[in-house]
């Protein structure tokens, strides 16, 4: 696929000339007209062209949102997700102009591209060739062999998920759902549909600004192509959806085809990605905000508790990072495949997978001997857990099976399991994250943080197994935004279990320089404790991860739960001045008036000093107050009867230390 880029060089002259005044005259006939679907090319990624998403620090509406959208020529301005995030689509103004023009503005918490992200493809080489389910379970043969047949490329007993022993403890559940966010699903495969999400009842959602009717028994959500199509029918058109699905939850003990790691499941298809496996980063947004709120109408009967994200690519987009906060607070575990580029993820970044959120899992991609595949992305910080990708053989659409490779592979592996655990324990998400990353086989120590590759049957057993004393930490909410020199809270909650009956020390780290914290109180058996952080007006502008760490007697256990901290730029004190009204008329020998308005913004506080220039001859003029402490001031300016006629433009100044702003308005003097 070819990505091309327009520009808009009148564009960037107006913004460069322009910007500080937050005013762009567009002259449309200089402009190239964009079409929706655009592509163009920011930091080196694809992205829409033309468009950006964009949260403000309040909410911008009625004549204020009128004119910025006349400034940015927008055709298209509506909500994305649950975070407050809006899509907005220029005619005239390419991707950078409008991040630059709205980087300027106060108003604007953050502005970015709207990255278009694809399915983490497979790999083409020509030894990834037909073979059999060995990450379920590997007895050591040639892939693809029956156990009488042993080939020449042999792989390693024992370097699977062990899912044959974790299904003694379970092998599914109906009430827990998983949602694919993919290229769709084939709802209709024999080895699909008895375990797919289907809506109990009608009901709505709203999505990009849009309410969407859903009908009872559909699957899941389709938005692609920009939000332009948005349906409850998430069908799949590439493959790449139904495979992953089919390693989660193809049906188990039917007699046909393969088995998921779950025999008994609920899979929700959560589309944004077309026929081609591509996206824009708005819909994967949406759908993710479809599964919230579908959990919210249904309650158990969606209860969606572990998102599947096969795809990557874009740069960093606060905006989906807030989503898959959202989706935390929605007690969501968010898996994601680590990439297929053989990169170190610690010195590059592929997201969604290199997202600091507490909810998400990243995974690379193992083989059948227990090494690291070739393609698959790494990190001994970045990327979590490995799990079997290479050589997956899955259902696929019409009823059909295939073999991929590649962590979009491995990254159902873990989700399966996620849901599988799920089934028989009951976890919230911080420690549905902890238990898998707790208890797996120690092969890939140096290549991920945990050191290791999925181990189901280790981990269910572990968080199924009669409880040892101990407690979890969480935090809400995931995220505070603060302005330089004020403060904000979390709430710590501490949680014992297995009889747990120990103080916990709470403590924090992470802050930057100039800020501070205290717990109240600094220790507790259970329940909450407020976190309080206080910032100087030195504290740099940032976005910064702040580990809250609960330490148990005699420093044993130790549990961390990590909090975002986003602190912004203090606004700087400042003034305005406006009058009213424009232009007065007043016969010589007579006086009149004009009403000096005077708007304050960044706390600003002190007085104005005001003056007058471009005076007729014999006229005066004076002001009342002056200096103005408050919002208004009259000036008065009278006239002679030797004040010459006619037409005068007078500025009015106002002064406070080093701000000077000015003011116009027009006086007529007639005999």
């Amino acid at each position: 696929m070819s990505w091309f880029a327009r520009s808009s060089t009148v564009g960037r002259v107006l913004l460069a000339t322009l910007a500080a005044a937050l005013v762009l005259a567009v002259p449309v006939a200089t402009q190239t007209p964009r079409q929706r679907g655009d592509r163009t090319v920011v930091n080196g990624r694809p992205a829409a062209a033309g468009e950006v998403l964009v949260k403000f620090r309040t909410p911008v509406a009625g004549v204020e949102r009128q004119r910025l959208g006349t400034q940015m020529d927008a055709d298209e301005d509506h909500d994305v997700g649950s975070a407050g995030v809006r899509r907005i689509h220029s005619r005239v103004f390419d991707t950078e102009t409008l991040l630059a023009f709205l980087r300027t503005d106060p108003r604007v918490l953050y502005a970015e591209p709207n990255y278009i992200v694809q399915a983490v493809a497979t790999p083409n080489d020509p030894q990834f060739s037909s073979q059999n389910l060995w990450g379920l379970q590997n007895l050591g043969l040639a892939i693809g062999c029956s156990p009488s047949c042993y080939g020449s490329s042999t792989g390693s007993a024992g370097a699977d998920i062990e899912a044959p022993l974790a299904w003694d403890v379970s092998t599914g559940s109906r009430a827990i759902v998983t949602g694919v966010v993919d290229t769709g699903i084939d709802y209709t495969h024999p080895d699909l549909a008895a375990n797919v999400w289907s809506a109990p009842s009608a009901f709505s959602v709203t999505i990009a600004g849009k309410i969407v009717n859903c009908a009872a028994g559909t699957h899941g959500f389709k938005s692609i192509n920009n939000s332009l199509t948005l349906t409850c029918d998430p069908l799949d058109d590439n493959n790449h959806g139904s495979h992953v699905s089919g390693t989660i939850g193809g049906v188990g003990n039917n007699g046909v085809g393969g088995v998921g790691v779950n025999w008994t499941a609920s899979i929700m298809g959560l589309k944004f990605l077309d026929a081609n496996g591509s996206g824009y980063l708005a819909d994967a947004i949406n759908v993710l905000k479809f599964a919230m709120q579908a959990k919210s109408v249904f309650g158990s009967a969606a209860n969606v508790r572990v998102l599947s994200n096969s795809w990557g690519g874009g740069g960093f987009s606060q905006a989906l990072l807030d989503e898959i906060n959202n989706a935390n607070a929605n007690d969501m575990l968010f898996v994601a495949a680590a990439g297929n580029n053989g990169a170190n993820n610690d010195t590059s970044a592929f997201y969604p997978a290199n997202y600091v959120a507490p909810n998400v899992v990243s995974v690379a991609a193992t083989t059948n001997t227990d090494q690291m595949a070739s393609f698959s992305n790494y990190g001994a910080t970045k990327v979590h857990i490995g799990a079997p990708g290479q050589d997956v053989r899955s259902t696929i659409r019409n009823g059909g099976y295939a073999y991929f490779s590649g962590t979009s592979m491995a990254t159902p592996h873990v989700s399966g399991a996620a849901a599988l655990l799920l089934s028989a324990c009951t976890l919230n998400t911080a420690a549905l994250r902890s238990t898998i990353l707790g208890n797996v086989d120690p092969t890939l120590t140096g290549w991920v943080s945990s050191g290791g590759r999925l181990n189901v049957n280790t981990a269910i057993r572990a968080c199924s197994a009669p409880p040892s004393p101990d407690f979890s930490v969480s935090a809400t909410p995931a995220s505070r935004t603060v302005v330089q020199g004020a403060g904000t809270s979390y709430t710590a909650t501490v949680t014992p279990t297995g009889g747990f009956s120990g103080a916990v020390a709470l403590s924090a780290s992470g802050l930057p320089s100039g800020a501070s914290f205290g717990f109240s109180p600094a220790s507790l058996t259970s329940g909450s404790s407020t976190m309080t952080v206080t910032t100087a007006s030195t504290t740099p502008p940032g976005t910064y991860q702040v580990p809250i760490t609960g330490t148990g007697p005699g420093g044993t256990p130790v549990h961390t739960q990590t909090v975002t901290l986003v602190v912004t730029a203090a606004p700087v004190p400042n003034f305005t001045l406006s009058a009213s009204p424009s232009t007065r008329s007043v016969r010589r020998g007579r006086n009149t008036t004009y009403t000096v308005s005077i708007s304050r913004s960044g706390g600003f506080t002190g007085s104005v000093t005001l003056s007058l220039g471009g005076l007729p001859t014999g006229a005066t003029a004076s002001f009342s107050p002056n200096p103005a402490s408050g919002s208004s001031s009259t000036l008065t300016v009278q006239t002679a009867s030797s004040t010459p006629t006619g037409s005068r433009t007078l500025t009015i100044t106002g002064v406070n230390g080093s701000l000077t702003r000015t003011s116009s308005v027009a006086l007529t003097v007639r005999n």
